[in-house]
């Protein structure tokens, strides 16, 4: 393989698959072939491309192939592709030592949310590279830089733990808020009334500690509105309440004894 990656195999054709590959396009790096289980989003990914659909994971061409796919399916379909083929995968969990050897193999992850038909600018998304030799890392640095501006090294310990952080920023928070809904729409309640609080809640995020702007009951120790907010829940949603609001009381209780 040529130090400048210049042509690019894509397997997978979800929502990852779909932002790599349009952001590779635009910077003017090829996507020559498109392997996917999945026909439909296979043939709508290749055709816009212009790529060539793989139908059999052996007739990947020999140059760079991203995998785009869940992390339990990594390992297997490595077994599969030619072993003087380079491979990353786009996985913030899967751990590299855990993975079949190979000649070329690294981690090419994109810490960020895509969801299908949303896409986004990569410009400022931070994207994570790891690989077993020098060569190859350096290559994976250069072709991130082509679509992002900030592209570091992490091994795969941190990158697991940057995983986990990312599972409470975005997957939590988009289920809590998820549950707002519920409430609100059960109390015939527009949520838009709530969308300036959210906008807010992520501003002041920006450039200072959760800690030092938390607010509420729980902060305040009101048990009385804990109390009255915790007995209208019931099953999971009152599980979750309860436990983030004795949470809260814990983190802070050492004011009390300021």
């Amino acid at each position: 393989m040529s130090s400048e990656i210049t042509q690019i195999s894509i397997v997978g054709s979800g929502n990852v698959a779909q932002q790599l590959a349009m952001s590779f396009k635009d910077k003017g790096i090829q996507i020559t072939a498109i392997y996917s289980r999945n026909e439909t989003s296979r043939k709508e990914l290749a055709s816009i491309l212009g790529a060539e659909e793989i139908l059999e994971i052996n007739q990947l061409p020999q140059q760079l192939c991203i995998l785009c796919i869940p992390d339990d399916a990594i390992s297997n379909l490595l077994e599969e592709i030619a072993g003087q083929i380079p491979v990353a995968y786009t996985s913030g969990a899967v751990n590299l030592n855990d993975l079949p050897a190979r000649k070329e193999l690294g981690v090419f992850y994109p810490l960020q949310t895509f969801t299908k038909g949303r896409l986004l600018d990569l410009s400022n998304v931070p994207f994570f590279i790891e690989s077993n030799s020098d060569s190859f890392t350096s290559q994976l640095f250069d072709l991130a830089y082509k679509i992002s501006s900030q592209v570091s090294y992490a091994n795969s310990e941190k990158r697991s733990e940057m995983h986990l952080s990312a599972i409470f920023v975005n997957n939590f928070t988009n289920h809590i808020i998820y549950l707002a809904q519920e409430i609100a729409e059960k109390n015939e309640i527009d949520f838009k009334h709530f969308e300036p609080l959210l906008e807010e809640t992520i501003a002041k995020l920006k450039g200072n500690k959760a800690f030092n702007i938390q607010t509420g009951p729980a902060k305040r120790k009101d048990f009385k509105v804990i109390s009255q907010q915790s007995i209208k829940l019931k099953g999971s949603t009152k599980t979750i309440y309860d436990t983030i609001t004795a949470s809260i009381l814990k983190t802070y209780s050492q004011d009390d004894k300021l």
